[in-house]
């Protein structure tokens, strides 16, 4: 009991501290949702832009990535980081699917059919996430393979858009690059990046997210 009132303060601090962070995110994600479902009523390409969630996680990856370098120890990393990405992905997914409801004009229960599925996966997805962004700053084979999981779980929708058309699989490999980019240059002001071995552990976990990549169409239909 007394150890639980000490820890107290210090959870309060971090909840504090965490609140502006996940606020910042969940106005992010928000954003992004209705942009992403602007872009997806556009025809052609940018139909696929929209309808894809490889970039749009990135970019709440990249946000709690960030939000954990604010923390001074991994568990307050950890979870920070895990509110952020998940104030970002709920709000991401509440608003693309709103708009969906509203422009489409389709019953509320549709939307909400095809938005529960991705509410449900949010819920394990969000903490994966935090601890994977967290811990990407760490030395070593550790935070060498957590820098590489943003490339391969975008592998499988990259490929699986290259089977409709080569302009399909750029418009995700372009912003999807580009995040990764700014993403590494981040770690790089805090600490080595070891190139080789993150391209290695990004084909290996890559190869493994497109053999499991039907299995979760299947789960969650686009």
């Amino acid at each position: 009991m007394n150890s639980t009132v000490r820890k107290l303060p210090n959870v309060i601090a971090t909840l504090r501290s965490g609140a502006g962070l996940w606020i910042n995110a969940a106005l992010i994600g928000a954003i992004f949702g209705v942009l992403a479902q602007f872009i997806r009523q556009i025809p052609g390409v940018f139909m696929t832009l929209g309808a894809s969630m490889a970039p749009w996680v990135v970019v709440g990856f990249l946000l709690a990535v960030s939000a954990a370098h604010r923390s001074n120890t991994t568990r307050k990393a950890i979870f920070i980081s895990t509110g952020t990405v998940a104030a970002y992905l709920l709000a991401w997914l509440l608003l693309y699917h709103l708009l969906f409801v509203l422009r489409e004009s389709v019953p509320f229960s549709d939307g909400w059919s095809q938005a529960a599925p991705w509410l449900v996966a949010a819920i394990p997805a969000c903490p994966i996430l935090g601890t994977i962004a967290a811990l990407s700053s760490r030395p070593g084979l550790l935070g060498d393979t957590c820098l590489a999981m943003p490339i391969a779980w975008s592998l499988p929708e990259v490929l699986e858009n290259l089977k409709q058309s080569w302009a399909d699989g750029v418009v995700i490999v372009i912003p999807v690059s580009f995040l990764i980019t700014l993403l590494i240059r981040m770690i790089i002001a805090k600490r080595r990046v070891r190139w080789i071995i993150i391209m290695g552990i990004s084909i290996i976990l890559g190869a493994l997210a497109v053999i499991l990549f039907p299995a979760f169409r299947i789960l969650i239909p686009y």
